[in-house]
């Protein structure tokens, strides 16, 4: 709608600027409204508001809206980037006959482009008026347009600092939230291990009770298996076996309960498993099981070869339980996902798919007799060694236990 003669100028800006009201994250409607204020004042055209951001020129707003698609654009060619080069008002008569500011729109002639000003000085953008007339804008509508290019532009600068805040404030609540984590993630460990002391030192004291009268017991069936008597004898075997198999359940309960002290160095993973697979040579030998060692990359971990040797024992005599004579027991050495690796594999008895997210926790076995504390103990001292443990069972493929442990540092 253009401006009635008999209307003042003047008073016209000064209601529009009044009623400008800019929110916190609200930025397009705000510039839309200074684009129909200025062709409201100005006369029917198009007005637009261009930003300029790492070499592209972004169209905030423009009034026709079906005039101009808005998005990133490249800066060369427009009226608008002479504005922002020059960082000075461009007041053109007629556009078409000037080539060297730039190209307008078709159809329009006349241009105004107003800096668009930051309080630091910093020229971001332009507010840019065309009309499809010859027209010279008169130092009134040049400076009418320069107060709503100054209102856009500290809209512009609110919006970024808005945006600022917001993307600190975000940075801040995850960081936050982050160290809420850690801190209860250490809060839930200090419980845990507060807890495993308890239990270490009851079991401590209970496994001393109980190990003192079953040395006795020992002994007496060792006395009655020299005895004559075969049924006596029998059964003084039987009753023998079972007093191993509680002190070897002592020892594990007495294991679990420790909290894990680490001496860590520099391991050759390849080189430390075929040592442990020739120590333990007499238990391949014993189970008549071949023991295959698959070597995909050379690798130093850092890890307490001790602790590591008992990981690996329990993993070889699980292997051995579930293999019949004959069969293979394959090992593999490597690299996978920035960690060492130590794999062990066996076609043997799976671990029943009810129990292979449990097998870990404590009283947990899949096999009959067993105590259920032996993949706990290798989990707990995987885990103090900041590594992790991966099992997988079925018929198919047969059981594949991985243990995963921190490259070292060279």
């Amino acid at each position: 709608m253009t401006v009635n003669p008999t209307q003042n100028i003047s008073s016209l800006t000064l209601s529009k600027l009044t009623n400008l009201s800019y929110r916190s994250g609200e930025l397009k409607p705000y510039l839309d409204t200074i684009c129909e204020n200025i062709i409201e004042i100005l006369g029917e055209g198009i007005a637009a508001v261009n930003y300029y951001k790492e070499g592209k020129k972004h169209v905030l707003a423009v009034i026709p809206k079906d005039r101009h698609k808005e998005g990133a654009l490249e800066a060369h060619g427009y009226l608008s980037t002479y504005v922002v080069n020059h960082q000075q008002v461009l007041n053109v008569e007629d556009a078409t006959m000037t080539p060297e500011y730039g190209i307008p729109p078709k159809g329009y002639c006349s241009y105004l482009g107003i800096p668009l000003k930051l309080p630091n000085g910093e020229i971001v953008g332009t507010l840019c008026y065309f009309n499809q007339r010859k027209r010279h804008y008169t130092q009134e509508e040049q400076q009418i347009s320069e107060l709503f290019a100054e209102r856009a532009a500290i809209a512009l600068d609110n919006y970024e600092q808005f945006h600022q805040l917001k993307c600190y404030s975000d940075t801040l609540k995850t960081l936050v939230d982050q160290r809420t984590k850690e801190l209860l993630g250490v809060r839930e460990e200090l419980v845990q291990k507060e807890k495993l002391a308890a239990i270490g030192e009851f079991a401590s004291r209970i496994t001393h009770e109980i190990r003192n009268p079953l040395a006795t017991i020992g002994l007496a069936l060792e006395y009655l298996q020299k005895t004559e008597n075969i049924n006596a004898k029998k059964r003084a075997v039987l009753a023998t076996t079972e007093v191993n198999r509680l002190e070897t359940l002592l020892n594990e309960v007495l294991l679990y309960s420790k909290p894990t002290q680490l001496n860590c160095q520099s391991v050759s993973l390849s080189q430390w498993l075929d040592d442990f697979l020739l120590t333990h040579d007499s238990l391949s030998q014993k189970c008549q099981l071949h023991f295959i060692h698959h070597k995909k990359s050379e690798v130093m971990v850092n890890a307490d070869a001790n602790k590591l040797t008992q990981i690996c024992l329990n993993l070889l005599r699980n292997a051995c339980d579930a293999s019949s004579a004959g069969n293979e027991i394959n090992w593999v050495t490597g690299i996978e996902d920035s960690m060492g690796f130590i794999s062990v594999h066996n076609m043997g008895d799976i671990i029943p798919s009810s129990k292979l997210e449990l097998i870990t926790e404590p009283f947990v076995s899949a096999k009959a007799g067993g105590s259920g504390l032996g993949l706990a103990i290798v989990k707990s001292l995987i885990s103090a060694h900041q590594g992790k443990l991966s099992i997988q069972s079925d018929k198919k493929t047969g059981t594949t236990i991985t243990l995963f442990l921190p490259i070292t540092n060279l």
